[in-house]
């Protein structure tokens, strides 16, 4: 099992119709498999902008910051938010 085989949608750059602005590739990926954004999950090693608190704030998308690429203990870190984000919203309903 790859971290392909886990991903039905792996958007990276700034390829085809999407742009510097990291909203843009979540509004593709929504509507293209029909994903709510709080049910995203975005890591971004960007060092020259807060790309996770624009996502989050303006989408709802739950991110974490790899500063230093994507390091296991990042995938930890941003899986256990991903999850206290649900657990949270569970409890609130």
């Amino acid at each position: 099992l790859t971290m392909a085989d886990m991903m039905s949608s792996n958007q990276i750059g700034r390829s085809g119709r999407l742009s510097p602005n990291k909203t843009s590739h979540f509004s593709e990926i929504h509507n293209e498999l029909g994903i709510p954004y709080e049910e995203m999950l975005f890591f971004d090693d960007c060092n020259w902008g807060d790309h996770c608190g624009r996502v989050t704030q303006e989408l709802g998308v739950v991110s974490w910051r790899t500063p230093a690429g994507l390091q296991w203990k990042d995938f930890q870190g941003g899986l256990e938010k991903y999850h206290q984000h649900h657990h949270y919203q569970i409890k609130q309903k």
